[in-house]
Order: structure tokens, then sequence, then C-alpha cells
């Protein structure tokens, strides 16, 4: 029960006049301590009261959005189950990748994942925007959440197509198989893109529907909800695709190396120092091509056939010494197939110092070559 004004007016006026008559008399002390108490507690008191009105005012004002004379009223069940459905993540950055030091197994690898995390975006925008949609009304909230989602797919979709542009850059000259399925996957994430940039357009005219109060168009809500079912069916596709990508990739580097080591020579060495020649040339040949950090298809047969030559001269002419320079130029030709580049680069330093401690090769009195020791 409130008080009345004019009491609260009359009893003031009592406790003035009380006051005045008690000017001269001792004045009690006062418990400032347990005031302070008092007054903390009726604050805090307070605070909660208050809180508990904004909470449930809040939970008010959400289980009373507005709906338009268009909308129909969403079902007991489409409510829970748009309460049920998480607000997807904010996508976090992801490092940038060194991809030219990477093997070329190692690059296929990062794409694998890159493109599943693309698929598993666009499928969370697409459920996202399918479930909200469902009851044939949106709220500000929902939006805003489709629109996470939305952004979260872009940023996937873009960061494997840029990685699919790198994997190209280096390896498209040398790549056959690998380079099919990779086309076809890149073809279907380009539509997942198109998809994820209509649904951002409109999603972001819906917004500004909504906080305009203007009625959501139906056909809006029909589209929308068109451009989410195809992108999860690209997305399916996509999924089917990547799955035979990494073993695509393992069986061509595997069918690669093997084809460049098995080269027959052209030009077997017939003495030790042709055989020395023919290590200088594989070793010119291999530093040519590692010049750009690129071995294309013509540059790994030259490769492949200079060491074929060199290999077998030292088999036959370099004895124990020249055997181990023929393992380590094998290595260095399988390194080139398999697009270990770096690998490559980090071993040619020691095969030049290998091929410089080869034995002299000095002139025999009768103008002969003589071998080095075995």
């Amino acid at each position: 029960m409130k008080a009345s004004p004019i009491i609260i007016v009359f009893a003031s006026a009592l406790v003035l006049v009380a006051l005045v008559g008690c000017q001269g008399a001792p004045q009690p002390s006062v418990d400032t301590a347990a005031t302070v108490s008092a007054a903390v507690q009726a604050t805090t008191l307070a605070q909660a009261n208050l809180a508990a009105t904004v909470d449930a005012a809040v939970k008010a004002t959400a289980a009373a959005q507005p709906t338009t004379a268009s909308q129909a009223t969403p079902t007991l069940a489409a409510a829970a189950q748009k309460s049920a459905t998480p607000k997807p993540p904010t996508p976090s950055p992801t490092p940038s990748v060194n991809y030219v030091t990477m093997t070329e197994e190692e690059l296929a690898a990062v794409i694998d994942q890159a493109v599943k995390e693309a698929v598993a975006a666009t499928t969370t925008a697409s459920t996202t925007t399918t479930t909200y949609s469902a009851d044939g009304t949106l709220t500000a909230q929902e939006v805003q959440a489709m629109q996470t989602a939305v952004t979260a797919a872009q940023t996937e979709i873009s960061q494997a197509l840029a990685l699919m542009q790198a994997y190209y850059d280096l390896y498209a000259q040398i790549a056959t198989d690998t380079l099919t399925t990779l086309q076809a996957i890149e073809q279907d994430l380009n539509s997942l893109a198109t998809s994820m940039n209509a649904m951002a357009t409109s999603l972001a005219q819906i917004s500004t529907t909504l906080s305009q109060g203007l009625t959501l168009a139906q056909s809006t809500i029909t589209q929308l909800q068109s451009y989410a079912t195809k992108a999860s069916q690209t997305a399916a596709n996509v999924q089917a695709k990547e799955k035979t990508w990494a073993q695509t990739v393992q069986k061509e580097l595997d069918q690669r190396a093997t084809a460049a080591l098995n080269v027959k020579p052209t030009n077997v060495p017939t003495d030790f120092r042709s055989t020395t020649q023919s290590v200088s040339t594989y070793l010119d040949t291999v530093r040519a091509a590692l010049a750009d950090s690129k071995v294309t298809q013509k540059e790994l047969s030259a490769i492949s056939l200079a060491g074929a030559n060199a290999t077998a001269g030292l088999k036959q002419f370099g004895g124990a010494e020249g055997q181990n320079l023929a393992n380590s130029i094998n290595t260095m030709t399988r390194q080139l197939a398999r697009g270990e580049t770096t690998k490559a680069k980090n071993s040619f330093a020691g095969l030049e110092q290998s091929a410089r401690s080869l034995p002299s090769v000095p002139s025999s009195p009768g103008g002969g070559i003589q071998p080095p020791r075995k």
C-alpha cells in the first residue's frame, strides 16, 4: 500500500517542528556502520529486484516478438526448433600458410583440410537458414545468426580456393590426375561461393526491411531458402569428390617417382672422365630447374635422363664412393618427382660436395684414364 502525499507532507512538518525544538539538546549518537550496512543491503536488494525485473522483461519481449500481418504465427514445435538451433561460431582467423616451403603432399593435405572446413561451414550456413526460415518468419536475431554463418562459409571457401591456386602455381606443369580432381572440386567451390554471396545479399536486404519495421515478403524468404538448398546440394558434391583427393595425390606421387627412376640411360659413360661429366650435367640440370622453385614435366624428364646416365657411369666406374653418389642422385630425382622441392634444395649442396670429393682423374702415360681405386 502506497502512502498518500498528504500524509507524507504532514509527517514531514511534525519532524521539522521537533528538530527546531531540540536544537539545544544533546544529539543522540548515530550507528554509522549499521546505517551503511542497512543501506548496502537495501541497495543490493533493490538491484536484485531490478535485475529480476529486467530479466523478466527481456524474456517477455523475446517471447512476444511482433509478427506482421502476412506472417503466420509460429507453432510451438517450430519455436522449440529455433530455440534449439545453436548460433554458428564466429570464424577464427586462419594463420597464413607458407606453401612454398611445403612438399606437394603436405600442400595437398592442407587443401584437403581446407575443403572439409569449407563444406562444414557451408552446411552450417544452409542448415541454419533452413531451420530459422522453416515457419515462414524471421527475426532480426535469426538474420544476424544466418549472416554470421554465411560470412564464416565465405571465409572458408576463399581460403580453400586460395590454396588451390597455390597448388596450380607450383604443380600445374607436372601434375596430371590430381589437377583433374582438384579442378572439379574448385568448380563446385566456386558454385558454393556464388550461393553464399547470394545469401549474403538477400540477408542484408532482409535485415534492412526488418529494421525499418516493414513487412517481409514471403517470396523473399522462399528465395533465401532456395539459395540454401542449392548450397547444401553442392556441398554434398564437394564432400564426395574431396574423399578421393588424398588418394589421387598419393597415387600420382608414387607413380611419378617410380617413372622418374625407371628412365633408361641414353648416353652411358664409357670411362671415369665421361662419368664425372655426366654427374656435372645432372647437377647443372637440377640447378636450373630449382631456380624458380618449380619443376615442370619437361625439366623432370631432363633430370631423370641425366640422372640415369650419371648413375650408370658411377655404378661402373665410380667405385664405392661412386655408388654412394649414385644413391644420392636417385634420392634427389625422387624428391623432385614427388614435389619435395625444399628437401631437394637442402640436399643439393651435399650432393655437390659429394661430387667434388670423387677421386681426381689423372692421365696415364699412355693417355688413358685412371679410374678410382676400389
